[in-house]
Formats: structure tokens, C-alpha cells, sequence
């Protein structure tokens, strides 16, 4: 099985690349993909870049160039959900956009034409990320500030091309989305095109901030601790497939 990975920034995919043995790297439409393994599992590691576009074009060439069985988008997110913190985390159950609206004619909030509202991720890498996730943190492996065990949820991540920084964005997203734990850059792009070329996939995330008038603050300082989190999991998650 090989698992193609994207993570946006350096940040999210710095540990990854420690991690790795890298045997190849391509440049491909100015985006730098290594080839390598990890514990005997094929995979493909892309920093893509930050929002949809830059998601969704790493996640078209994983598939069309490097052929991979599965695609996990890992990284950052702002906290929506009054029940996550900073380090907690969220494993999508399901993605949607926040910031698509035809609901002039008639679609639902974040549907894309020809599309339903949601994309829905592989049933199996949730329940393999799930019970992984659990692992890592009775093992005290995941943190939160000040080395306090996160809470893991499985749930809804909205996706949209801005940085979420005041709590009435929050409020306004949660009455489309009362279910929304995160809100991020990237996550539904990847599962769009995994979607069309019936990939499966996942995408982890932790809280870097909490999406309220202190986040630019709290993801300059939190960011790496996040992006370890998620790619903890991923590791883990790896060596359980």
C-alpha cells in the first residue's frame, strides 16, 4: 500500500520528514514529492502549501503520478467546538466548505454542484486512526499546553480559503454546521478530488488555536505542538495499515 501524505507548511511536515527514508524526490509543478518508506509502508510526502488550490493540485498528482492507495491530509486547525482546546484533536468523520454558497439556488451551504454537502472520508482509516489515536494518548505521546492528555473526538472539519480569527466567524459557520469541531485551509479539497478518483482518505487535525480573537497569537505559538500531534497519529496510523 502506498499512502500519499500532504501536509500545508514546513511546520506540519517537519517531523514527518525526520521520520521518513526518503529515496526519491520529484518537483512537480513547483511542489517538491518524496518518495520513501516508513517501517516498511510505501510513501509519498508533499508540503503543498496553504488553502484549497495548492490541496487540491498535491492531492491530483499523488494520485495521477505517484499512484497511491490512500491520501491523509495532517496538520493544523482552528477549534470551533466549545468542547476542543489548543492540542486537541479531530478526526474527519466528514469535510465540507464553509465559504461555497449557492444557497441563492437552492443548495444546501458548502455543496458543490453534482456533489452532496459533505465529503466522507474512508470508514476504515477513521477506525484505524481511532484506535491508534487512543494508543498514543493512554501512552501520553499526545499533548496539550502544559503536557495535559487531549480530548480526541471523531467529527466534522470545514474547510475555506481564510484564517479564522473572530468568534462570531465561528458563530456564524455553526449555524450551517452546528456540528463543525475545526475549521481549516485544506481538508475538503483533498477529499473532493480523493472523491473523484475514489481514493480513500483521511485528514487529521489538531487545534492550534481555538478560532477566537487571540488566534493569530495562539497559532504562532501553538502551531508546532499541533502539527506534532497530527503527525504523531499519522505515524501511528502507518504502522497500523
Amino acid at each position: 500500500m502506498r499512502i500519499g501524505i500532504i501536509g500545508p507548511m514546513d511546520e506540519e511536515v517537519t517531523l514527518l520528514q525526520a521520520a521518513f527514508t526518503i529515496n526519491e524526490t520529484q518537483t512537480i509543478g513547483g511542489r517538491t514529492y518524496q518518495v520513501g518508506t516508513y517501517h516498511n509502508h510505501e510513501v509519498v510526502l508533499v508540503k503543498s502549501g496553504i488553502g484549497k488550490v495548492c490541496a487540491a493540485t498535491a492531492a491530483t498528482v499523488l494520485i495521477n503520478t505517484f499512484k497511491v492507495d490512500a491520501i491523509v491530509n495532517s496538520g493544523c486547525a482552528g477549534s470551533i467546538s466549545d468542547k476542543l482546546q489548543i492540542g486537541d484533536l479531530v478526526l474527519s468523520d466528514k469535510l465540507a466548505y464553509q465559504d461555497f454558497d449557492l444557497t441563492i439556488f437552492n443548495y444546501k451551504k458548502g455543496q458543490v454542484p453534482e456533489y452532496e454537502q459533505y465529503f466522507i472520508a474512508d470508514h476504515a482509516l477513521v477506525a484505524k486512526a481511532e484506535a491508534v489515536a487512543a494508543k498514543l494518548k493512554q501512552e501520553g505521546q499526545l499533548k496539550q499546553p502544559g503536557n495535559a492528555l487531549p480530548t480526541i473526538v471523531t467529527g466534522t472539519i470545514l474547510t475555506g480559503d481564510q484564517f479564522i480569527s473572530q468568534k462570531a466567524q465561528s458563530l456564524a459557520m455553526k449555524e450551517f454546521f452546528p456540528e463543525a469541531c475545526m475549521v481549516e485551509m485544506e481538508g475538503a479539497a483533498v477529499a473532493q478530488v480523493c472523491t473523484d478518483f475514489k481514493i480513500p482518505f483521511l485528514v487529521i487535525r489538531s487545534a492550534s488555536d481555538t478560532a477566537s480573537g487571540t488566534s493569530p497569537d495562539d497559532f504562532e505559538k501553538f502551531v508546532q505542538l499541533a502539527a506534532d500531534n497530527s503527525a504523531k497519529l499519522l505515524l501511528g496510523l502507518i504502522d497500523a495499515l
